[in-house]
């Protein structure tokens, strides 16, 4: 089946605010990669699930949300998203790309200082994504314990604040997506390990995480994969870390090459350790 896009949001979001400019898509200027699609979207206010499905004598009825990064300010929709996806369904596995919604004002730069409506109008897209599919699940061939989220840079503290903030659903609500839970069944922390913490936790599910010594943007290891190790050590819940030596920022699936260009078989490897693939 090919690939399709719905909206995340068909009756209009619960929480919205006022764009700042019509979605525009460009090449990466941030990042650029002559020579390959390499496409940056921003502007985004209408959220959607573009959802790649596993080819049906492949598929193990696992899918994987991924979510971009971009510094909230834009989405690296192909390097961290299509890319992803079409990967994953190489072995099997249902790829769905989350176009979630950024901040209106990115001439204020990228980073997590927003105004509280919009984070939060964002956190609900993310947690959306997870709901859809696991009430479309049936629809989709999907098993709705199996379904993962990944996510990159600003994707990962996307990723990292849906499962910390998660929540069984809403039973009485009139919407059948909103009664399902938005927890992960494993999540991936891709050079981001870093999320909104409350103040009680929940369940929490298997955790990957991959960064680069040399990211200067997350140099701070207590506050970023090694609070996450010691509370999922506390926990007592599987997770992995891939931390190498160089790599920098914002390779994808290690698009420049290098050693962090093993990444996504250790992924693979862990989606398998966690019974994702059998």
């Amino acid at each position: 089946m090919a690939p399709f896009e719905i909206p995340l949001w068909p009756e209009g979001p619960t929480y919205s605010f006022k764009p700042g400019g019509k979605e525009t898509w460009t090449d990466d200027d941030v990042m650029p990669r002559p020579g390959v699609v390499n496409r940056v979207v921003r502007y985004v206010s209408e959220p959607t699930l573009t959802v790649y499905p596993a080819p049906p004598e492949k598929n193990t009825g696992t899918a994987v949300i991924i979510a971009p990064g971009g510094g909230y300010v834009l989405l690296a929709i192909d390097k961290e998203g299509y890319d992803v996806a079409q990967w994953l369904n190489t072995f099997g596995v249902t790829g769905v790309v989350l176009k979630y919604r950024v901040r209106p004002d990115p001439q204020k730069g990228m980073g997590l200082r927003m105004d509280p409506g919009i984070w939060g109008a964002i956190l609900s897209d993310g947690k959306r994504a997870v709901r859809t599919v696991r009430a479309r699940a049936a629809e989709w061939g999907i098993n709705p314990n199996r379904i993962g989220m990944i996510g990159f840079s600003a994707g990962s503290h996307l990723t990292a604040s849906v499962t910390l903030n998660s929540d069984p659903g809403d039973e009485s609500s009139p919407d059948p997506i909103e009664r399902v839970s938005c927890r992960p069944d494993f999540i991936g922390l891709l050079y981001g390990a870093f999320g909104q913490w409350p103040e009680e936790l929940p369940s929490l599910p298997p955790l990957f995480m991959m960064q680069a010594n040399d990211d200067r943007l997350f140099a701070d290891p207590e506050a970023t994969w090694v609070r996450f190790a010691k509370v999922w050590t506390q926990a007592g819940v599987p997770f992995e870390v891939h931390h190498y030596a160089k790599g920098g920022h914002g390779f994808g699936m290690g698009v420049y090459g290098g050693a962090v260009a093993a990444w996504p078989e250790a992924f693979r490897q862990f989606m398998m350790s966690i019974g994702m693939l059998g």
